[in-house]
């Protein structure tokens, strides 16, 4: 099994990212956890071979981002992508941005960007959007985990480094540089630390926040720092990724890792319960600390969810 943090570049698709690691790993069976736009930079999990089965469960961890928000402007794809389309006056303060903020972590549903990869009759949205035809698409569930401002009124380009601290990744004077696309114009931009689960559209984000301030907004630059327990920090160029720089999988899983008996890891090949009194996912692992399945509880027992190991 082989799990591979990588650090995507600039304009690079994540199917861009997986191609080139069937090249570098010599497989085709390679996947990635969740995909980064190409306007995106940052951590991009890539799974090959049988990790492959990690991917439902490493999917649905939270994933922490800095996003740049330039305020006073749009554009059809929310991001930096262009043209702009439609401008208005910038007139918050930077109190009322903070104060803005925290409505976010109270938000259950949000409606995705058009120019997204969501499935609308058998179609992407961004094919319709990109043809010019009506979309209407329903909120979607979200949840907005941690926000918190890290900087306003800075220029739209930068230069910008970054670097992890106890909590999450921030603006740092000597930290590791920030490829953003080039700017768009001199609008305010904002720097925002997110941390939101599954499912949640950053570039959504900008343009609810500009709309809650009275302005238009878009996603001038986005760096993705950590999914889950695997952090930026871990991630290697995308040109130097081989099976040497593999990630156990151990570290990647946030499941409470409970280690099995050797009678009980016959059950657990066998598809069978185990009488653990257990409450939501776990980790199993064999007494070498192999991976060996996932498994859900019910307070009383626990169900196999997905088994890895085939042989002990």
């Amino acid at each position: 099994m082989a799990l591979y943090a990588v650090d995507k570049p600039l304009r690079l698709t994540s199917h861009d990212a997986v191609e080139e690691a069937r090249r570098l790993l010599k497989t085709r069976r390679v996947g990635h956890t969740g995909t980064l736009d190409p306007l995106a930079t940052g951590l991009l999990l890539l799974v090959s071979e049988e990790t492959t089965k990690l991917v439902p469960f490493l999917s649905e961890e939270e994933k922490e981002y800095l996003a740049w928000v330039a305020f006073g402007a749009t554009t059809p794809t929310l991001d930096a992508e262009g043209p702009v389309v439609e401008e208005a006056p910038v007139r918050f303060s930077e109190r009322d941005l903070e104060a803005t903020l925290p409505s976010f972590l109270e938000l259950k549903e949000q409606v995705p960007p058009a120019y997204s990869a969501i499935k609308v009759g058998g179609r992407r949205a961004y094919e319709m959007a990109r043809e010019g035809k009506p979309l209407d698409l329903p909120p979607r569930p979200v949840r907005y985990l941690e926000v918190e401002l890290l900087a306003y009124g800075l220029g739209p380009g930068g230069p910008y480094r970054i670097a992890p601290s106890p909590r999450g990744w921030r603006l740092a004077e000597k930290g590791r540089p920030v490829e953003l696309p080039p700017p768009l114009g001199p609008y305010p931009t904002a720097v925002v630390r997110l941390v939101v689960g599954p499912g949640t559209y950053v570039r959504a984000f900008a343009r609810d926040l500009g709309a809650r301030l009275g302005t238009k907004a878009f996603l001038s630059g986005l760096v993705r720092t950590r999914i889950g327990r695997i952090g930026l920090e871990r991630a290697v160029p995308l040109k130097d990724l081989s099976p040497e720089r593999a990630i156990p999988e151990l570290d990647a899983l946030s499941y409470p890792v409970v280690e099995l008996a050797h009678t009980e890891v016959r059950r657990v090949l066998e598809g069978i319960p185990l009488p653990i009194p257990a409450l939501g996912r776990v980790t199993l692992v064999d007494s070498k600390r192999r991976l060996l399945a996932i498994a859900e509880g019910d307070g009383f027992k626990l169900k196999i969810k997905r088994v890895f190991l085939r042989e002990v």
